[in-house]
């Protein structure tokens, strides 16, 4: 059985809705609890196979909610292959700010080169 993977945004609504015209599926949020409850709930989601495969390959968060994940959350989620939760900037982020650094850290790393940095 073939499984397809979903992509996730989970951030201001006023935000993220751009990423449903791409196919994400989005989910807004106003609190930083209703963020964690979110997240928690999308990371842990499976098929109906006897694998129980991951339903996301990624669960992008909005910086200011990302920060507020517990640590024992994130650290537990670096373990497992999917879903990877990664920030996303917030739309009054600085222009390094710790979402972008992430992404650059991220890219770099997949491609051999720093192609997100402007200098």
């Amino acid at each position: 059985m073939e499984n397809n993977y979903k992509l996730a945004v989970v951030g201001n609504e006023s935000s993220v809705l751009i990423f449903r015209a791409i196919g994400v599926e989005v989910y807004g949020i106003f609190s930083h609890e209703e963020a964690r409850e979110k997240v928690e709930k999308l990371a842990f989601l499976v098929h109906a196979d006897e694998q129980e495969t991951p339903q996301y390959a990624i669960l992008f968060v909005e910086e200011n909610y990302y920060k507020s994940l517990p640590e024992d959350f994130l650290e537990k989620m670096t373990r497992r292959s999917l879903p990877a939760i990664v920030p996303i900037p917030s739309p009054d982020s600085k222009d390094k700010s710790f979402a972008m650094k992430r992404l650059s850290g991220i890219v770099e790393k997949a491609v051999g080169s720093d192609i997100m940095s402007n200098k």
